[in-house]
Parts: structure tokens; sequence; C-alpha cells
């Protein structure tokens, strides 16, 4: 099922399941960095081991999440589960 809906980035995620795939594209760019990086470890907590994280070419992953994150191209990113493969 694919769900569409609006979310501010900056209050707490109100969803209770996680994510297979997230879309959030050239948003973050208008953040300031340590905002970009609550934004984007509350995106990695909100996905499936495994599930994919897509980003604006003029976004960078950077901070805690990043270690988390497996890259999978210059925009996409793979929630890595503790212990290594996805």
């Amino acid at each position: 099922m694919i769900t569409f809906g609006v979310l501010n980035l900056i209050e707490p995620f109100p969803f209770k399941g996680k994510f297979d795939a997230i879309f959030c594209r050239n948003v973050a760019i208008y953040f300031d960095t340590p905002t970009q990086q609550k934004v984007w470890q509350a995106f990695q907590r909100s996905l499936n081991p495994g599930g994919y994280l897509f980003i604006g070419h003029s976004e960078r992953m950077s901070g805690p999440a990043e270690a988390k994150l497996t890259t999978s191209g210059i925009t996409t990113y793979i929630n890595t589960p503790p212990g290594g493969a996805a």
C-alpha cells in the first residue's frame, strides 16, 4: 500500500509502523545542519531493516544516521540492520 501525506519534519513523527521506502527530495536543503541530522535520524528510525531512503541530489547525509544507512547510489540509502547485511 502506498500512502501520501503531509508531515511536519520538525515535530515527532506520528506513525506507528515502519516504512519500506521514504522519498524526501530537495526538502532538507532548506534546514540548518543540526535540523537535517535530526530529520535523517527520524527517517532512519522510521524505516524497516533494508528499507530505502531517497533524498535529493543537493542533499548530503550526515550525523548519526549516516552510520546506520548504507549508500546505494548518490541519493539512495538502505537502512542497515544491526549486524550488517540489509
